[in-house]
């Protein structure tokens, strides 16, 4: 299955994907060499130029929902990631795949927020009529009845760090000199 890397841009945090968090290492590229190394075929869909070492599709759409919708043109069924969170363990992705019953998609939900993490999800065609005529991405998935949820807390809590403050930066760099 095809895993896409998310990649927008960030008020916040400018040009962050682009940043170098370790020695010619930018966040982009720790994202990309995290889920190769897993064995996905990983493929970026970004609203901003770069180079990576994985294909870069240019992403046109104005909003994430839009955004996931049209993957769906490239593919019946994906894995979907942030482009700011390079901690996704293999326990993570494994925990997916043994929810996924090859229909339906799959959304870690944490269990006392009910927040969803939309950005560490399989996708499946059978979400795209639900997808595509929500208000927004969580509306979307949170009405979809080919959707199953799974517990968020079972899976390892760091593969939903995501970088969007210089805080988050060099917390990051921290958490990486523990690996």
């Amino acid at each position: 299955m095809r895993a896409y890397i998310l990649v927008g841009k960030s008020s916040r945090l400018p040009k962050k994907h682009l940043v170098e968090v370790l020695t010619r290492k930018r966040l982009i590229d720790l994202v990309v060499e995290n889920l190769q190394d897993m064995g996905l075929d990983v493929v970026i869909y970004s609203k901003i130029p770069l180079n990576a070492n994985a294909p870069v599709i240019e992403d046109k759409s104005s909003w994430i929902l839009e955004s996931v919708c049209s993957l769906f043109n490239f593919g019946n069924e994906f894995l979907l990631f942030g482009g700011d969170m390079p901690l996704v363990r293999k326990e993570a992705l494994e925990m997916l795949f043994e929810q996924w019953d090859g229909k339906n998609g799959v959304v870690p939900r944490w269990i006392d927020t009910g927040y969803l993490e939309p950005l560490h999800a399989i996708y499946t065609k059978r979400m795209l009529s639900c997808l595509c005529n929500a208000k927004s991405l969580t509306e979307g998935i949170e009405n979809c009845p080919a959707v199953k949820f799974m517990p968020a807390e079972r899976m390892p809590k760091e593969t939903f760090f995501n970088v969007n403050t210089n805080e988050d930066l060099e917390k990051l760099k921290s958490m990486l000199s523990h690996f």
